[in-house]
């Protein structure tokens, strides 16, 4: 068994895309040899900035024989369709097959492919993996037509330690590979992938992202602790650093002391968002005046102050410019930022951010009242929302959005309330983010993403495929996470047609302008689609659990309630109680569905009791009338676990009727009034979901 081992060398490949690339070279790859046939033990990758390498170990030296069935003409068909495969597949009719089917006799070809050296095939697979990479982003360069992230400077294809030869975007691949750009930058050869490994360390270079993902959270750790203080847990951070270094070795700064007085969003933001720094921390948990940075070079200790006195005079730079804004932006209130803000367009067709805001106001006032909060306190956050986008801070450093209209509104005496639904009408900002728990700062973020998606959707303005360039997808999640807070007990419906109703449609100039109920549906089909997968990524239900919700949800439930229901039905399915619950659903299904078609009616009436005769149906029959109230209650109460527990008791009456008692049997109304039992059943569980929407 050998190893096959291929590096593509280029310039810096972005840090926010090595990880996505390392994941598809490994996926290309497997896909490749699996489609050739070929066996291997193990598949791996490994990123760099400048290298993307793939392993693949326990690879034969031999592909193996291949037997290939091709399926023919029946003997009998005419001549010309015989003659056709014949032709097709190169045989002569007398070493054809005739092999029986159930449809007749067929003629059939079996085609031997011999073995062929495994070395032999390697290189039209590097040739497809570099043809079938994506990138987010690529480039072309010089005359070629093909591309990548960035140029491709060399190519390394090593089998059973010798060089298997292809050429592509004019690089012919080779032994040969480079260590760091500054510290080794003259080319060398490699026998296998532990020399290769090897080598590459000795000419600093740390192959696997995660042992310098450890290094790097090692370092920053330890010139932390030298100092006694500690550091800012920062996973994209660190995250993003691994991908720009392949030699990693920390150093120590120092932030000037006229700047700690700075709000600590505004020092740390240039640290981690510009200049890729480390904040350090005292032992009280607050901002000290120090940093760490991870230099990608190893530096004698005279040259290592040199880059921590650059850095210095870098971050002095930038914080002394975010001084000046702190003190020019709370020169004035932020009311008379709002006047700035007329003139900056939400969009040519939706008008600017300050007719943003005014909507927002209005909507937010109708949504206090729905959900008993303070009018006064929301509208008022709500007129102040914005403000900061037009301050000279947030126009430097744009991640401080709402985190400046905080202090500003602190600085100029607005409730605690009001300053902290400023900022925190931005949040969630992602995926399993935090999402507030104030009401005004709840209530100002639904109205802020109702606002948004109204206006787009309506004027035809929506994500299609992969593109999603006013990130309404992100919206509609944040939106969504939101209204999972119980206090949200309002009819989603409603408040989309609110958001519509907020627009002057008859002053806009779109191209497009939907109906109001038109635009209502569409945004509410687009919200339910992606309530499913916010559903799978944060309880784990599987899209038919909440499939079976939705067809059984009234018209305008909250996302709460769908939440609630869906989470009782994926409790109930995970057991055996809701196993064979649906079994038993299933079955009484079908027979409804068959019996239905056949005498072309709807078996939907009310049990006749004198008409039951076994004891099994009417123990069915009296279980059911006790227990569908019940159930239907506790849905109506929002009580969804509870109303689970009691359909999960149904079981045991519900295996004894079908163990027990025939439906089709030959007495009329024995078999019609059994028939309704069964639809009885089926309504009973469909107070909480449709069943026949969930996979078995």
């Amino acid at each position: 068994m050998a190893e096959w081992l291929f590096e593509i060398f280029s310039e810096e490949i972005p840090s926010r895309m090595q990880q996505g690339a390392q994941d598809q070279l490994k996926t290309l790859a497997e896909g490749h040899f699996q489609a050739q046939g070929l066996p291997f033990d193990t598949i791996r990758t490994f990123v760099t900035p400048r290298r993307l390498t793939l392993l693949v170990e326990g690879l034969p030296l031999q592909t193996p024989e291949k037997q290939e069935e091709k399926k023919g003409p029946r003997v009998d068909a005419p001549q010309a369709a015989i003659d056709g495969f014949l032709k097709t597949t190169g045989v002569p009719r007398e070493k054809c097959l005739v092999q029986e089917t159930p449809k007749g006799n067929f003629l059939f070809v079996i085609k031997q492919e011999p073995s062929h050296p495994t070395r032999e095939v390697l290189p039209s697979i590097a040739l497809s993996l570099l043809k079938e990479f994506r990138w987010p982003k690529s480039m072309r360069w010089g005359h070629l037509s093909m591309s990548w992230v960035r140029p491709i400077r060399g190519l390394l294809s090593l089998f059973d330690g010798e060089v298997v030869p292809f050429s592509y975007a004019n690089v012919d691949a080779s032994a040969t590979t480079y260590g760091h750009r500054f510290l080794a930058p003259l080319p060398f050869e490699v026998k296998n992938f532990k020399d290769y490994e090897q080598k590459l360390r000795d000419h600093f270079v740390i192959l696997d992202a995660q042992e310098r993902r450890d290094l790097i959270r090692q370092e920053i750790t330890r010139i932390a602790q030298e100092a006694h203080l500690k550091p800012v847990k920062d996973d994209a951070l660190l995250e993003e650093v691994t991908g720009l270094v392949e030699w990693p070795i920390a150093l120590k700064g120092k932030v000037d002391p006229q700047f700690m007085t700075l709000p600590r969003e505004v020092i740390t933001t240039p640290m981690r968002v510009h200049q890729r720094y480390f904040p350090l921390l005292d032992s009280d948990g607050k901002l000290a005046p120090y940093f760490g940075v991870i230099a990608n070079i190893q530096a004698p200790n005279n040259q290592g102050k040199t880059i921590v006195i650059g850095n210095e005079r870098v971050l002095r730079a930038r914080l002394a410019d975010a001084q000046f804004f702190w003190d020019q932006d709370r020169k004035k209130p932020l009311d008379n930022f709002n006047t700035d803000l007329k003139t900056r367009l939400f969009h040519q067709h939706l008008g600017s951010l300050f007719d943003k805001v005014e909507r927002v106001s209005k909507l937010s006032s109708r949504l206090a009242e729905k959900m008993g909060a303070d009018p006064k306190t929301v509208v008022r956050a709500a007129l102040l929302s914005k403000a900061d986008l037009a301050s000279q801070m947030v126009g430097e450093f744009p991640e401080l959005q709402g985190i400046m209209g905080r202090y500003y509104a602190q600085a100029q005496g607005e409730t605690p309330e009001i300053a902290r639904a400023i900022e925190e009408h931005y949040w969630p900002k992602g995926a399993g983010a935090p999402v507030p728990e104030a009401i005004p700062s709840l209530i100002l973020g639904i109205a802020d993403r109702l606002d948004t998606l109204m206006g787009f959707f309506t004027i035809g303005i929506t994500p299609t495929g992969s593109k999603d360039p006013y990130a309404l997808r992100r919206a509609g999640l944040g939106l969504i996470a939101l209204c999972l807070n119980p206090r949200c007990n309002f009819s989603m419906v409603d408040v989309l047609e609110w958001a519509y109703e907020g627009y002057p449609w008859s002053e806009l100039t779109a191209p497009t302008i939907k109906s109001k109920k038109e635009a209502v549906e569409d945004l509410w089909q687009f919200l339910l689609e992606r309530f499913k997968f916010f559903l799978r990524d944060t309880q784990g239900s599987p899209y038919d659990h909440v499939e079976a919700v939705l067809s059984v949800a009234h018209d305008n439930p909250t996302f709460s309630e769908l939440a609630l229901r869906t989470q009782a039905l994926d409790q109930l399915m995970d057991g055996k109680d809701g196993e064979n619950l649906l079994v038993a659903y299933k079955r009484a299904s079908n027979i409804l569905r068959i019996e239905e078609e056949k005498d072309g009616r709807l078996y939907e009436g009310s049990v006749s009791k004198a008409s039951l005769i076994a004891l099994e149906e009417k123990t069915l029959s009296d279980t059911l009338e006790t227990k569908s109230p019940e159930i239907q209650h506790l849905v109506q109460q929002g009580d969804f676990i509870k109303a689970v527990q009691n359909l999960a008791t149904l079981r045991p009456y519900v295996d004894q009727f079908f163990d027990k008692v025939v439906v089709n049997t030959e007495e009329e109304q024995t078999r019609t009034n059994r028939l309704h039992l069964l639809a009885y059943l089926r309504k009973t569980l469909h107070q909480v979901a449709d069943f026949s929407k969930v996979e078995g």
